[in-house]
C-alpha cells in the first residue's frame, strides 16, 4: 500500500511552506549536501572527517538506493525529503524494514539543516515515515546514534527507549504515531 506524500504539506510560517516528498536517485547530490551541512553545523563534536566526505557519502547513497545496504536491511525502504518553497531540500529521513535486533524497521539516516530545526520539519518527516511503516504492518522501529549526539533527545521526546548506548527503539509504532501527532498539536 502506498501513501501519497506529494500532497502532504506543513505550514511553517507566513512566508514559507514545506512539503514532504519521496526522494529518488536524482536527489543524491542534495541529500549528500544536507547530511554534510547538518553534521558540520549541528554535531561538529560528533563527526570524523570521513563522515563528511562527499565522495564517500554520495557512494553510500547510491548503494542505499540500489537496496545493497545495510546488510540487515530488507528491500522495502523509503527516503523522504522535506523541501522548502524554493524546492531546496532542507531535511530528509531514510529508513527501511530490517532484521536488526529482531525489530521490524530502522531509521538509516535522518538530518535537518540547523536553520530549519525547531519548525516541525523532523517531526513531520518522522510522522510520514511511521505512517508508511504502519501501512507495511511494521510494529516497531529503531535508530542508531553516537552516545554523545545531543539529538537523541528528539527520539526520547516521542517515547523512544534505550536498547543500548548506541540505539533507541519504539516497541509500538502505533503509539509512536500518536505521540508525534500529539506533539504537533502543542
Amino acid at each position: 500500500m502506498s501513501t501519497n506524500f506529494e500532497k502532504n504539506s506543513l505550514q511553517l510560517n507566513e512566508r514559507q511552506r514545506m512539503n514532504i516528498l519521496i526522494a529518488n536517485e536524482t536527489d543524491i547530490d542534495e541529500l549528500t549536501q544536507v547530511e554534510i551541512n547538518s553534521k558540520k553545523q549541528s554535531i561538529p563534536e560528533c563527526i570524523e572527517a570521513y563522515e563528511v566526505d562527499y565522495t564517500l557519502l554520495h557512494g553510500r547513497w547510491q548503494t542505499y538506493f540500489k537496496k545493497q545496504s545495510p546488510q540487515t536491511s530488507k528491500p522495502e525502504r523509503l527516503i523522504l525529503k522535506a523541501i522548502n518553497n524554493d524546492n531546496k531540500v532542507i531535511g530528509y529521513l531514510a529508513g527501511h524494514l530490517t532484521t536488526r535486533y529482531n525489530l521490524d524497521a530502522e531509521i538509516q539516516s535522518f538530518y535537518v539543516l540547523l536553520q530549519e530545526q525547531k519548525q516541525n520539519v523532523g517531526t513531520k518527516l518522522l510522522t510520514e515515515f511511521v505512517k508508511w511503516l504502519l501501512d507495511l504492518n511494521a510494529g516497531n522501529l529503531c535508530v542508531g546514534f553516537k552516545p554523545e549526539n545531543k539529538y537523541k533527545a528528539f527520539y526520547l521526546k516521542f517515547g523512544g527507549q534505550y536498547l543500548n548506548e548506541h540505539w533507541i527503539y519504539w516497541q509500538d509504532t502505533t503509539q509512536l504515531l500518536k505521540n508525534l501527532n500529539e506533539a504537533r498539536k502543542l
